[in-house]
């Protein structure tokens, strides 16, 4: 780093601002410096119009030349470190000039530029020259010595040149950055086409490359230096105004800025900014700012009268250093979790900062939950947390978040640290921490013997009794488990049951377990009643008929095969507690006792229950007497007798109905043909008024109408029937039967047709086709059946 001052001196500092070398070439203040490429020579110019090429590590190549008027600017070539570059170098005072060395040592001038005014700024990359003056920017490509564009100033002319002076960067060969009062361009190099066929005669003539703007801006600020960063720009910036928003915060506006801006067409977003601690600002206008770049370290110089300031972007580490300095400890977790390029912070020592300062301001919850972020799978980092939150008592805090063995299993002692802590302190977390952990993570019996000396003095603690179920539970001691959860009355006992199969157990505690949940309960009695048999279930709840009633009801409905020898108790229990059930189970079920049932629906006055049951002992009599006198329904009656067909039953049912003209009229409208209706119309008694009487009549006049109808159409086609049927079989029986040559007689055995014309015979031909000669069968009889059939017949009767 070259530096130089007021006093004419130049100072060479290495990266950390220690000093290398010091010479003092001028007398007056240095108004510009230049360096080759390769760090070898330094070219300085002064007010005192001296320009000084100076070797770091030779005196060869090295000038000290006096103009005419003071030197605003210098540049060196890029390349004059090279022995055939020819140690070119250009000095800008009110015209630009070129040296380079000619023969015996001695340097040749040549002028490229003058009358346009003092060259105030001048940068040289690759092959072009870039200076500017008080009419704009001109860029020369050094090769051919020629101006191949002039950037014209744009800007206010209030601006003075000498106090808003302009500056250039190149960030590469082609491009080129200029930033000069509050305007700012990009500039690219472009080379015109090279196709003679293309080029018209008025550009044959011209250079062969130019310089096109590609974005052009006019900013909020003055510009006191630029330089690239990747695709945006960084620029040194001096507030034209009182910036409100920096004062609503205590800063000062005056001081100057690092602003980075990405550009756009005619404006420009920005993108970040940061205000500078500079010494003495209040005193320095922007003539008295300057800025460099390294554009390959991503480093910029703000360089002013006191102070020299070192910017780069700010990089992941930096960004977490400073969170943790603002005690924004989340947020720099969160960045070193996501962010790949930090090198000087782990999640581990980032969370350990955050997790110190959770505990030294109480934040326990916070902590805990911190651990599992950052303690990963390091057991002695665990154990070390476990220690430190119990010296502070809140081990109950820390223990849901601890390690279950997945990966990382602590020492038993630990855990049962942890448990104990809770067992004083924290009944319901001890007891979700037992419920949570796994019984192979500590000594159950250590923590079940000081859950019993804790319940020693407090033995109706309803927690700690469910906690000691558990760990009882988890040494497969499930029987003691099983008590203390039915003593609780608490449903996870059916979690007990079904986890560890205690399905045996069921029927001697069903009482505690249908009081507890009955639902759940019958579930259990009938998806496993071949563990737990419905006797014994049955005898458990005799004593209990609405439990009894459940159990009974669900087994009918879910395997009523195993049910049916219960259903003269389920009769009764229906009868009292669910009478719409009561029916159903007597129509369709044949496993109840008539007679108990009879006197169960009797002696609790259900009638229509008595009604099916005493129809289905046989007494229809005193159904049909409980129908008419009880039910009053001569409907029902009406059915009842039309399913026995009984005369008797008719006749106690029209004996009935004599004296009730409604009852009349129905029967005369229902008894269809079942009976004749002159055993009811015959003895109404004269003079009774019955209603509808006349539209009975004529219902029964239609029915018989109908019936004799159905009848005479039956016997029609039952005797067209019989005649066809008689017909075909007539037919049948007269058709001819063949006789085939080798047809043998059943009585003798021979072949029935007569191989010679003498021994023609006639032959017997019965319809079971069996063939015999006339002369073979009995003398004097009329065979209708085979002899052979008829044999087969009587063996079969005799058989049977």
């Amino acid at each position: 780093m070259i530096i130089g001052t007021n006093w004419g001196r130049i100072h060479v500092l290495d990266h950390q601002g220690n000093k290398v070398k010091e010479f003092s070439p001028h007398s007056n203040p240095v108004t510009m410096l230049d360096m080759d490429d390769n760090g070898d020579y330094v070219a300085s110019c002064s007010h005192d119009r001296k320009v000084v090429i100076q070797g770091l590590y030779t005196v060869e190549n090295s000038h000290n030349l006096t103009m005419d008027s003071p030197v605003r600017s210098v540049a060196l070539d890029p390349f004059y470190h090279k022995p055939r570059s020819g140690r070119r170098f250009v000095v800008g005072t009110t015209k630009v000039v070129l040296y380079e060395k000619a023969m015996f040592g001695q340097l040749r001038s040549t002028v490229l530029s003058e009358g346009s005014g003092p060259a105030r700024a001048m940068k040289w990359m690759g092959q072009f020259l870039a200076w500017a003056t008080d009419s704009g920017v001109r860029v020369m490509d050094m090769n051919t010595k020629t101006v191949i564009t002039l950037i014209k100033r744009d800007h206010s002319l209030a601006l003075p040149c000498d106090q808003y002076p302009p500056h250039l960067c190149w960030p590469d060969s082609k491009t080129l950055i200029v930033g000069w009062g509050d305007s700012v361009k990009v500039c690219r190099v472009r080379e015109r086409s090279a196709n003679p066929a293309t080029l018209t005669p008025g550009m044959m003539d011209l250079p062969p490359y130019y310089l096109e703007i590609v974005y052009m801006f006019t900013t909020d600020f003055y510009v006191c230096g630029v330089g690239p960063l990747d695709e945006h720009l960084v620029v040194l910036a001096y507030n034209k105004q009182t910036d409100l928003s920096l004062a609503s915060l205590g800063v000062d506006s005056r001081r100057p800025q690092m602003r980075v801006l990405e550009p756009l067409q005619r404006t420009f977003e920005e993108i970040s900014k940061d205000v500078l601690g500079i010494r003495c600002y209040q005193e320095y206008k922007p003539a008295n700012y300057h800025l460099e770049c390294l554009i390959e370290d991503r480093q910029f110089y703000i360089v002013c009268p006191q102070d020299v300031v070192v910017a780069k972007p700010r990089s992941s580490d930096d960004r977490i250093e400073w969170l943790l300095e603002h005690d924004k400890h989340k947020e720099a977790l969160e960045l070193v979790e996501t962010c790949r390029d930090v090198q000087n912070y782990t999640v581990l020592s980032v969370g350990r900062i955050y997790l110190d300062h959770l505990m030294a301001n109480g934040q326990y919850q916070d902590a805990a939950k911190l651990c599992t972020q950052i303690l990963g799978s390091d057991k002695v980092l665990w154990e070390e947390a476990v220690v430190r939150f119990n010296r502070v008592r809140q081990l109950r805090v820390l223990s849901p978040h601890l390690p279950l063995g997945e990966g990382i299993r602590l020492d038993p002692a630990v855990y049962q640290t942890v448990l104990l802590d809770l067992l004083n302190t924290d009944h319901p977390g001890f007891l979700q921490v037992v419920q949570d952990w796994p019984g192979h993570l500590y000594n159950v019996s250590f923590v079940i013997n000081a859950v019993l000396e804790t319940l020693a003095r407090n033995t109706n603690n309803m927690v700690l009794l469910q906690a000691l179920a558990h760990l009882y539970s988890n040494i497969d001691k499930h029987d003691k488990a099983l008590a203390i959860y039915l003593k609780l009355k608490h449903k996870d006992v059916f979690y007990l049951i079904s986890r560890h199969n205690l399905y045996a157990c069921v029927a001697k505690h069903v009482v505690e377990l249908m009081t507890l949940d009955s639902a759940a309960t019958l579930d259990i009695c009938c998806q496993h009643i071949h563990i737990i048999p419905p006797d014994s279930v049955v005898t458990s709840l005799s004593a209990h008929p609405n439990y009894l009633y459940k159990y009974l009801d669900t087994l009918y409905e879910r395997r009523r095969d195993m049910s049916a020898k219960y259903h003269s108790q389920l009769v009764a229990l229906y009868a009292d507690q669910d009478r719409s059930k009561l029916l159903p189970l007597l129509l369709t079920s044949s496993s109840y006792d008539l007679s108990e049932a009879l006197e169960v629906c009797r002696m609790r006055c259900l009638t229509t229950e008595t009604i099916h049951l005493l129809d289905r002992m046989g007494n229809s009599i005193e159904s049909l007497q409980l129908i008419l006198e009880e039910e009053q329904d001569i409907l029902w009656a009406i059915r009842l007798c039309k399913e026995h067909d009984d005369a008797d039953l008719w006749n106690r049912l029209i004996e009935y109905a004599l004296d009730k003209p409604e009852y009349i009229r129905e029967l005369l409208n229902n008894i269809g043909t079942h009976i004749d209706p002159l055993m009811i119309i015959q003895r109404i008694p004269r003079g009774l008024e019955i209603p509808g009487l006349r539209d009975a009549l004529v219902k029964i006049l239609h029915d018989y109408h109908l019936q004799i109808s159905l009848r005479t159409g039956c016997q029609r086609i039952l005797v067209a029937d019989c005649s066809n049927l008689l017909n075909k079989l007539v037919s049948t029986q007269n058709a001819a039967l063949p006789v085939y040559g080798d047809t043998m007689c059943p009585a003798c055995n021979k072949k029935v047709l007569p191989t010679s014309r003498e021994e023609q015979g006639s032959i017997v031909v019965f319809a079971c086709r069996h063939a015999y000669h006339q002369l073979c069968l009995p003398d004097g009889t009329e065979q209708e059946v085979c002899l052979l059939c008829r044999k087969d017949k009587k063996r079969s009767f005799l058989l049977s």
